[in-house]
């Protein structure tokens, strides 16, 4: 699941950080979360360059019933209160890290691609930590999350600074 808010240019994107900082640890826990990446990306940074500021978080869930119930949450309500009511995208997921694969990611890159008619979906698979389908839009998602930028960036994805990654809890 990954939703994103686009901030105006002069946001003063501290804010964000902070928030973040202040706020990260909730979701430490949380039934059904694998993990959330608090993702946020600026764009006057020089060194890892975003179109936008934005805030942008990226959960991977364990059930669509882990997920439902933290988008019926009070948490999400104050998100949405705070910053509107954003375009929720999900996938079908594919693959996923090990959390211990984790520990020292502090850069998201997110890549978007179409999914070719007919193509062989078993055949769908580029090693990306976490991939992806959305069918409703025929895309695939991949997802690495890695200790610094890569050397050369893939062709139209995101890359977003990783404030904080909250580590939830399987369910019972």
């Amino acid at each position: 699941m990954h939703y994103r808010f686009t901030l105006p240019a002069d946001y003063d994107m501290g804010l964000i950080e902070a928030r973040i900082a202040s706020n990260g640890a909730r979701l430490d826990g949380f039934p059904g979360l694998l993990f959330k990446a608090y993702l946020y990306g600026r764009h006057d940074e020089a060194a890892q360059p975003c179109r936008e500021n934005r805030y942008a978080p990226f959960y991977v869930w364990q059930s669509a019933e882990a997920m439902r119930r933290f988008l019926a949450s009070e948490g999400f309500a104050a998100l949405t209160r705070h910053f509107g009511w954003p375009h929720i995208e999900t996938w079908h997921l594919l693959s996923a890290p090990q959390m211990e694969d984790l520990e020292q990611a502090r850069v998201a890159i997110l890549r978007r691609t179409a999914i070719a008619p007919h193509a062989c979906l078993a055949e769908l698979h580029t090693g990306a930590m976490v991939s992806g389908w959305d069918l409703s839009r025929w895309q695939w998602l991949e997802v690495d999350l890695l200790p610094s930028l890569p050397q050369a960036m893939p062709a139209g994805a995101d890359a977003y600074h990783i404030g904080y990654l909250a580590k939830g809890s399987p369910l019972p």
